[in-house]
């Protein structure tokens, strides 16, 4: 397991890691929201297999999986995490829902990036950190430019999402590139 009892606080939001109490009508509303999902390859959940899914991500000593935190409300409104780390190459995979709607474009999502990145550069010494996205979404390509991310590459028409066959981006930062920013 990671280190659980980890928050990184934001102005925003904090960060703590994810709970199986977390795991609940709400959270399950989410996944199951097509406006949500657009961008997001997994589906199909319901409350067993998403316990399932999290728990696997929680008893993982190498995924760092965080639910986003409304500071002001103390609102679950998301989560985000470092995954499938590779330990000699000393990369992993970034990957942000934010599930409740009424928070999209106020900056949670930058929020929330900026303090994994940190979290990951600084305290886990990771070497890259690398994600991917898809062609349509436009705001969250705009956003991991934004914090530094640079295009490394695409797979044509690769994935189904809003009707049509989209390309997937995929995106890398080093922490060297990061750290001098």
């Amino acid at each position: 397991m990671a280190i659980s009892h980890t928050i990184l606080r934001g102005d925003l939001i904090y960060l703590r890691y994810i709970k199986l109490s977390d795991v609940g009508d709400r959270y399950l509303s989410w996944l199951n929201d097509s406006e949500v999902m657009e961008s997001i390859a997994t589906s199909n959940y319901n409350l067993k297999n998403l316990r399932l899914y999290v728990k696997d991500k929680i008893s993982n000593k190498d995924t760092h999986f965080f639910a986003i935190i409304l500071k002001n409300r103390n609102l679950h409104i998301g989560n985000i995490k470092l995954d499938f780390h590779d330990s000699k190459a000393n990369v992993s995979e970034l990957g942000v829902l934010i599930g409740d709607k009424d928070f999209w474009g106020k900056g949670i999502a930058k929020e929330a990036c900026s303090l994994l990145l940190n979290y990951g550069f600084n305290i886990l010494k990771i070497r890259k950190i690398y994600l991917a996205v898809y062609e349509h979404n436009l705001s969250a390509i705009n956003l991991y430019k934004s914090l530094g991310f640079q295009l490394e590459g695409k797979l044509i028409k690769h994935i189904y999402a809003s009707g049509t066959l989209q390309d997937k981006y995929l995106m890398g930062i080093f922490n060297k590139h990061y750290l001098t920013q």
